[in-house]
């Protein structure tokens, strides 16, 4: 007589655990949906459209509307007023960091870095977007050639937007953030800013390019850097990293930075307050140039650093 098989069940699997899902790039009430790497590219698409509708707007507003041509050019002659025997080197010297000799090299060494890293589709996005975008400004510069109002004795040639020196400097940054380790990246962003401020507004005062130009090529910049963050979140799909959050003492630097930055412009400001408040009173479009110039430097560099946090 042949005795029957038993057929044990096998114990139930213990549920996935909540940060396990995370990890996984999934959700415990999400379902099957798309994984992060695809979001983080669309929305890097989406940055890019943004910056080629900016670009748009910025060339068609210094180009077509009368008011802003000559805004544009009363804001340029402002600036120049500020090129003192003290500026005018410190100026220059800064303006040469971005020779087409010195930019390759510092565009190489970010690709070092990079491979140093074991980061080698950082360093590929790094050697495409670091000529990429200086090459592009020198393209659309006859293409887009318009001619400029001129408010003082400085003239500006048509073939002057988006500016290539503006546009390396935001590029270098972006650059800088794509290859720095993630706990450093505050403080690249902030210091970063700082440089491509500093480079647009010495653009300014030495009279090579209009206000505009300068935003323009902030703006090219920014387009190929969030194409190269599209391309980089893309093949993460298949090779997914991770990155660790940001600690409270990671930025402490950054905070430091803009805290003795803020003390110095006060410090400076409270020295010669009837110098400064002379001289703003009668050049109000140089402050609103140089606020917009600003911010939007501080705006694309930092939303890089927060795309490449998640």
């Amino acid at each position: 007589m042949s005795v029957p098989s038993v057929r044990v069940a096998a114990p139930p699997r213990p549920a996935a655990s909540a940060r396990q899902l995370d990890l996984a790039g999934a959700h415990p009430e999400a379902g099957a949906g798309p994984p992060r790497s695809r979001l983080s590219a669309a929305l890097a698409l989406r940055a890019a459209a943004i910056c080629v509708l900016a670009m748009a707007v910025t060339w068609a507003l210094a180009a077509f509307v009368p008011t802003v041509h000559w805004r544009d050019a009363v804001a340029l002659n402002d600036f120049t007023q500020l090129d003192t025997p003290r500026v005018d080197p410190l100026a220059n010297d800064l303006l040469r960091l971005l020779d087409p000799l010195l930019y390759t090299l510092w565009a190489a060494l970010l690709v070092a870095i990079a491979l140093l890293r074991r980061r080698p589709r950082v360093a590929l996005a790094v050697t495409i977007l670091a000529p990429a975008a200086p090459l592009t400004a020198e393209l659309l510069k006859p293409l887009l050639a318009h001619p400029h109002a001129h408010a003082g004795f400085e003239w500006i040639g048509a073939a002057s937007w988006p500016s290539g020196h503006s546009t390396a400097a935001m590029t270098l940054v972006l650059c800088a953030l794509l290859v720095a380790p993630h706990r450093l990246r505050p403080t690249v962003a902030v210091l970063g800013s700082a440089f491509a401020i500093a480079v647009g507004l010495s653009l300014l005062i030495l009279a090579w390019h209009m206000p505009s130009d300068v935003l323009g090529g902030y703006l090219l910049a920014a387009l190929y850097g969030s194409l190269a963050l599209a391309a980089l979140r893309a093949a993460e799909r298949r090779q997914p990293r991770s990155e660790t959050r940001w600690r409270s003492e990671d930025l402490l630097a950054p905070v430091v930075v803009v805290l003795a930055g803020t003390l110095a412009v006060v410090v400076v400001v409270l020295i010669r307050a009837g110098q400064v408040a002379s001289f703003a009173s009668g050049h109000h479009l140089l402050i609103a140039a140089a606020a917009v110039i600003a911010a939007l430097a501080a705006l694309i560099s930092s939303a890089l650093a927060l795309a490449l946090r998640s």
